[in-house]
């Protein structure tokens, strides 16, 4: 049920604006937009759902807790991504529109119970009818609050430590005498982007500590590193209002909150992005809810909506629910002039006297309102006041785009002194609420004006950091929080031996001690407690001993299961959740991928093809071509490094195959339709554990099929682990076919040396079709051809054995020519080597294998099949040496334990990697020399916890920074 808060705003915005809602819940603007569209036409618009939602009640709920605020961040994550399931049928029909050509892209927000859509006008209206709809709107228009003036100054060259008047006005600088700079705190804006390497602003972005995706936010061009944008209406935007909240080196300080770090989301004055993914990428930067570092204290907002309707605004749902996340918006109040009720949207919304607080220009020069500044009453309740504040706004002197400062005027260069100032509140009390922060703010104001305040000229009066510093609780102390719990990856029925880890945010506390104190009926607790000692501030501790619970046999895979537990000291005590997350069963499985041309099954246990002609497995399709028959008997991963050392999945006679490979722990197949990398993927592990001498390699197995005009081949990419213990020398590994195309035994083959691909094909009497092969992409080729398949059965001598499976891996190019005119049965193999893997490296392999009506169609699948990447995220090293440093996704990811990160150097020189926490704090460095060309670094993780982590890599060409996930 909607709240009746919700239908008053309804029924004020009726009676100001005449029929702001029409029947069949489509928005008036927009019932206006289809009378001149054809059913076909294509249209952006936001449809919001109704969900049973009140934001405003929300965040008033989540702020009454008693949690911290972390804890508060994660609740009100979980919540608000669980209530947005209410989109689920929407969505499903929006997907049918999508498959009949209806809908062009559409996505659901969890932060504003919101779906974007492109979708054909005809379907608009009854769309619209759906129970699950409120209403319909264009997507809106968002534009900047521009400056009223521009104009340009160089610094002061004698300047030293210089600080603005502007500071001085609402009293910064007595606040940072106070020890309040912002220190430890995040600030963020929603604007034009910034200028990252300003001196008065490069060493403050947040993105240094290891995560740059978790730090800046550029849906436009994704490059890693903050930077303005020319296409934007005022480039320097953006950099000037960041000046203002933290700005400083050496020379000045221009920034209300000088310690504070920044991040930034590049989304006013661009094409192509959206605000609503902004708020989201905001309200969690690195994706993981049980992590807080990232989460930014406050969002400048200079950006307004273009003729959208006030009040019935759905972004409205975006503010609370950000705010109920702990994070307080700060808006500009516009620049519309001195008229009754010219203030922006979204800042005229005034539900109370917090709501969408707003921000007024003041001359500070003369303590006077600035003529342009945005006024009151709010347009949504005639009764309440805005601008909230005021602050500062006139000839702000801020960074620039030039790595200089200049002035401007405008609300937008006042609404950055607030953000600045909640960057100093909540460096004294990080777990205070956006509206306690707020009520401080607009409490504690210096009186500013003619007229008694508060009123629609200047709201509650202008800004005072040392009264609104003072007006704040200092956070209780101690605050002890759980930082991790470091365990083995659980299965069903497992006994969860684990270590806890706690941090101190406040006082020293003495004598501390874990209780699982809750209960929950898929666990049993046999040793729910442990003890610390004493834990200093800012200190992290590991427990000196484990807990130990009991997951029942009947939980369902995946699962996370929560149990309650409290923490307890000298004179403090506190509650929390620990969380035991259960992983899939392994099991073996199969995946068909089907892209138009071929039609290919592969498993997690090293054997492809699997279909009906086989005679000891089923469940594939085997390898089709253009909706043909079954060409493969058997295929399967063969691996040596010996005479008397093979494991494969390919049979030693052909009634008993070889089930060598097992399914790794985190091994299950996953199949990705669409995947991040190709239209089609697979990702799985296994490992030889079952072999009669296991070599003690585990393999990661991705797949990849491509669309047309890529498919007529599938790529499949290797990651060889050395799980041995000890070193792996002279490793072969590859690949077995038994083709059987069209007759069993009338078949050709034979290896092209010149273009790395062997082939085999259908010989009718000298003429040669249906062609089927298999490309080497990556790796160093030890053998590849062709040979007779009578070999290699039961019927003849001890059928497929070892020492002949090592000979075909090892044996170069012997049967390259051999059967390229036979009319034989024959079986295919290509095998890459040798590979040496020290204790626990890795290594990649990969092959595509290819179909084609002729030799010149198999010809052209391998060449470009050479082309494409052969793992996601990992681009296939270029023809010519790389101009310029590239980092890219590190690979497998997820990863357990171990992942590859592969960078391009543009020339030889030195490189550094660096692996952060989610904290921010370095966990692994190292230091090497390469290039030019592709390089890759493995890094062992296992000795780490669960968890995100971040890495960068640096060298004289460049550096950049990545996110990467492993899963124990």
């Amino acid at each position: 049920m909607r709240s009746m808060k919700f239908l008053s705003i309804v029924f004020c915005v009726i009676l100001l604006t005449g029929s702001a809602v029409f029947a069949g819940q489509l928005d008036a603007d927009l019932q206006q937009t289809l009378r001149s569209k054809q059913a076909d036409d294509l249209i952006r618009v936001w449809i919001a759902v109704d969900d049973g939602h009140d934001a405003y009640a929300f965040k008033n709920t989540i702020a009454a807790t008693s949690a911290s605020r972390a804890e508060r961040h994660r609740i009100a994550i979980t919540e608000l991504k669980a209530n947005a399931q209410a989109q689920s049928g929407l969505l499903a029909e929006l997907e049918t529109l999508r498959k009949s050509g209806k809908v062009t892209r559409f996505k659901g927000h969890w932060i504003a119970g919101i779906v974007e859509v492109e979708i054909a006008a005809g379907e608009l209206e009854r769309l619209a009818a759906r129970p699950d709809i409120d209403i319909v709107y264009h997507k809106p228009e968002i534009a900047l609050i521009p400056p009223i003036a521009v104009s340009r100054l160089t610094p002061p060259s004698t300047d030293a430590l210089a600080v603005g008047s502007d500071l001085t006005h609402i009293n910064a600088p007595t606040a940072w005498a106070m020890g309040y700079t912002g220190a430890g705190r995040v600030v963020c804006s929603f604007d034009t982007g910034v200028h990252g390497v300003h001196p008065a602003l490069f060493s403050s972005w947040k993105g240094h500590d290891g995560d740059s995706a978790a730090a800046w936010w550029d849906q436009q061009d994704d490059n890693p590193f903050p930077h303005y944008f020319s296409a934007a209406s005022q480039p320097a935007h953006g950099t000037h209002t960041m000046g203002t909240m933290v700005g400083h080196d050496g020379a000045d300080t221009v920034g209300v909150a000088p310690g504070a770090k920044w991040i930034s989301a590049a989304v006013i004055g661009l094409d192509n992005t959206s605000i609503l993914d902004a708020f989201e990428w905001a309200a969690d930067p690195d994706g993981n809810p049980n992590t807080l570092g990232d989460v930014p204290d406050v969002i400048n907002h200079s950006w307004y909506f273009v003729s959208f309707p006030s009040c019935l605004n759905a972004v409205y749902s975006a503010i609370e629910n950000t705010e109920a996340l702990g994070i307080v918006n700060i808006i500009s109040a516009g620049n519309s002039g001195s008229g009754a009720s010219t203030i922006a949207n979204p800042a005229d919304r005034a539900l109370d006297n917090l709501d969408c607080f707003a921000v007024g220009n003041l001359n500070h020069a003369t303590d006077t309102i600035y003529q342009s500044s945005s006024r009151g009453p709010s347009p949504c309740n005639a009764s309440a006041y805005k601008p909230n504040v005021v602050a500062p706004g006139v000839n702000i002197r801020s960074t620039w785009t030039d790595g200089g400062y200049s002035p401007l005027t405008g609300t937008s260069m006042a609404a950055p002194h607030v953000s600045g100032l909640v960057a100093l509140m909540r460096q004294k009390n990080p777990n205070a609420t956006a509206d306690e922060i707020k009520s401080a703010i607009l409490n504690n104001t210096q009186s500013v004006g003619p007229s008694a305040l508060p009123n629609n000229d200047y709201g509650w009066g202008e800004i005072d950091c040392v009264a609104a510093l003072n007006a704040i609780s200092p956070e209780s102390t101690p605050a002890v929080r759980l930082y991790d719990f470091i365990h083995d990856p659980i299965n069903p029925g497992d006994t969860v031996s684990g270590s806890l880890v706690l941090t101190n945010l406040g006082a020293t506390v003495q004598s501390v001690s874990v209780s699982i104190t809750g209960s929950n009926e898929a666990l049993t607790v046999l040793d729910g407690s442990a003890a610390f000692g004493t834990i200093a501030a800012g200190a992290t501790v590991t427990a000196s001993d484990p807990v130990q619970v009991v997951v029942a046999d009947t939980v369902t895979e995946g699962s996370t299961l929560p149990i309650q537990m409290t923490i307890a000291g000298t004179s403090y005590s506190s509650t929390t959740t620990l969380y035991f997350s259960v992983e899939p069963d392994l099991e073996r499985d199969i995946a068909t991928h089907n892209v138009g041309r071929i039609e290919f099954s592969v498993s997690n246990y090293g054997v492809y093809g699997l279909g009906p002609i086989s005679t000891f497995e089923f469940g594939g399709v085997g390898f089709t071509f253009d909706g043909g028959s079954n060409d493969l008997w058997e295929g399967g991963v063969m691996v040596t490094t010996g005479p008397t050392r093979v494991s494969s999945g390919v049979h030693s006679t052909l009634s008993d195959p070889d089930r060598d490979f097992v399914v790794a722990p985190g091994g299950n197949l996953e199949f990705m339709n669409p995947g991040s990398a190709s239209t089609q993927q697979t990702v799985c592990k296994y490992e030889d554990s079952n072999a009669n001498n296991p070599i003690g390699l585990e393999v990661t197995q991705e797949s990849f099929a491509q669309a047309s005009p890529n498919d007529d081949f599938i790529v499949l990419n290797y990651v060889l682990n050395n799980i041995s213990g000890g070193t792996l020398t002279d490793v072969y590994f590859g690949l077995f076919f038994d083709w059987d195309i069209t007759q069993y035994n009338s078949n050709a083959g034979g290896y092209e040396a010149g273009e790395w691909f062997a082939w085999m094909a259908y010989n009718s009497g000298g003429t040669l079709s249906r062609y089927r092969g298999v490309r080497l992409i990556k790796g160093t080729l030890a053998s590849a051809g062709a040979d007779l398949g009578s070999n290699y059965t039961a019927g003849v001598g001890d059928g497929f054995a070892v020492y002949e499976k090592y000979a075909m891996l090892t044996s170069g190019m012997t049967n390259a020519d051999t059967y390229k005119t036979s009319s034989e049965e024959l079986v295919q193999y290509m095998a890459a080597g040798p590979i040496t893997l020290a204790a626990g490296e890795q290594d990649t392999v990969a092959f595509a294998i290819l179909a084609g009506d002729s030799f010149a169609d198999i010809q052209s699948a391998a060449a470009r099949a050479n082309s494409v990447p052969s793992h996601a995220d990992d681009p296939e090293p270029p023809g010519e040496l790389p101009e310029d440093f590239t980092l890219y996704q590190n690979y497998p990811n997820p990863f357990n334990p171990k992942t590859v990160i592969p960078f391009d150097l543009p020339r030889r020189g030195e490189f550094e990697l660096t692996v952060y926490n989610a904290l921010g704090q370095k966990v692994h460095n190292e230091k090497g020399t390469g290039g030019p060309g592709r390089k890759t670094v493995i890094w062992n993780a296992s000795r780490f916890a669960s968890g995100v982590y971040f890495y960068r890599v640096t060298s004289d060409a460049g550096e950049s920074t990545r996110k990467m996930l492993l899963l124990r």
